[in-house]
């Protein structure tokens, strides 16, 4: 029986002592890992939380679920519009719903943002100068912003999408462009931009769209021909000189509203004739400018076209003046044949009336004793006297030998 006893005491130990310590470390080192994996996945980086307490202020703490000024936890508590990879911050989506204020000076401190979506709303002031740099996606389209936009746009180098229009923004593009090469859309459109294309726009060589229409936007489209561009608006600016004819080849390209001035020079017209010395210099003769080389108007019309109507004009003119000084000739030399007839005729009047008896003579010479009496000759309605025939006379010398005898 001792033996038996000496024996089964160590079997108790192996058998019961080491399973249950073994057990409990296992349990414990279990319950530490679960309560430390949800901790390191869902608790939102401090850093993002401060950047969006400060936006939130900025934009004037409107009613948006979850948000609050101070504190919070987005990503797990789900805040509106917050999009979240593990405990950062990586999209804010908040268009159309009426926000306010400003944009605040916080938005450099989110560490990961990769979207800002604030279009069509009422946000004013100014695009602040510190922009968190992993920005792929940024729009502020439809808003109330006003200023110049920031130098450091030039920071933004993995920006894909940028739409700033329909705000009040004025002054000229900066020159931010040269890092900026994985920029496929940008749209600038509907604001007060002023000057030309800076030169670093030339190296956005995956840029496909370009949105700067109604704008102040002036000098040449040089910077742009080289672009892989696929449409391309540029309406209502006030750009110049010739289109580079590799933009011609852009799908979507829309130009109008432009003073460009033509790339084809006008073919000379051939010289007007010379008025002719004997025609009066205020007949006729409306002396006109000759055009000036200025920019294409709205309407499309080019100086070529300007310089055939001023001369279609004046050739018209000079067919008037010739019309006009030929029917004054005719007239005066009509004029002078009527003269030379009615002389003419004059002086045939004076012949014939040498060739009749006047009238005042008949009657007044002394009769004889016995004669009868000669009677007037009646005074002639006509000038010329009609001669008489063999008749009349022989009867004219019967009846004198008649009274006499």
């Amino acid at each position: 029986m001792d033996a038996r006893a000496a024996m089964s005491k160590p079997l108790r130990s192996v058998r019961v002592a080491p399973p249950p310590l073994a057990a409990r470390a296992a349990v414990l080192l279990l319950l530490l890992l679960l309560s430390a994996l949800p901790l390191s996945l869902t608790y939102t980086y401090e850093q993002d939380v401060f950047a969006i307490n400060g936006l939130y202020t900025a934009l004037g703490s409107p009613s948006l679920p979850g948000w609050v000024t101070n504190g919070g936890d987005p990503c797990v508590e789900n805040w509106q519009g917050v999009g979240c990879a593990a405990s950062n911050i990586t999209a804010i989506t908040l268009n159309g719903i009426s926000l306010g204020g400003q944009l605040g000076n916080t938005l450099a401190n989110f560490t990961s943002i990769i979207t800002l979506e604030l279009s069509n709303n009422n946000i004013g002031g100014t695009i602040p100068d510190n922009l968190p740099v992993t920005i792929q996606r940024f729009f502020l389209s439809g808003n109330q912003l006003s200023g110049s936009l920031p130098s450091t746009l030039s920071t933004l180098t993995l920006l894909t999408d940028m739409s700033l229009s329909s705000n009040r923004l004025s002054g000229d593009i900066p020159d931010v462009f040269s890092a900026l090469t994985g920029l496929i859309n940008l749209d600038f459109s509907s604001n007060n931009l002023t000057g030309p294309l800076p030169p670093s726009m030339g190296n956005l060589k995956a840029l496909t769209t370009l949105h700067i229409q109604d704008n102040q936007i002036s000098g040449t489209l040089n910077v742009l021909q080289d672009l892989p561009l696929k449409d391309l608006n540029i309406q209502n600016n006030l750009f110049s000189g010739p289109v580079p004819p590799k933009l011609f080849n852009v799908p979507n390209f829309q130009r109008d509203g432009n003073p460009f001035n033509t790339s084809i020079a006008p073919s000379p017209l051939p010289a007007a004739p010379a008025p002719s010395p004997s025609l009066s210099p205020s007949i006729g003769h409306v002396p006109s400018k000759e055009p000036t080389k200025s920019p294409d108007v709205p309407n499309g019309n080019s100086p070529a076209s300007g310089n055939h109507t001023i001369w279609t004009v004046k050739f018209v003119g000079y067919i008037l003046v010739g019309v006009v000084s030929a029917v004054v000739i005719v007239l005066m030399v009509m004029f002078c044949v009527s003269k030379h007839k009615d002389r003419k005729s004059k002086k045939e009047i004076r012949k014939s009336k040498k060739d009749v008896y006047p009238k005042n003579k008949i009657g007044r010479e002394p009769q004889r004793l016995g004669e009868a009496k000669i009677k007037e000759v009646p005074e002639m309605k006509e000038h010329l006297v009609k001669p008489m025939n063999t008749v009349e006379k022989q009867l004219q010398m019967w009846f004198l030998i008649q009274v006499r005898s």
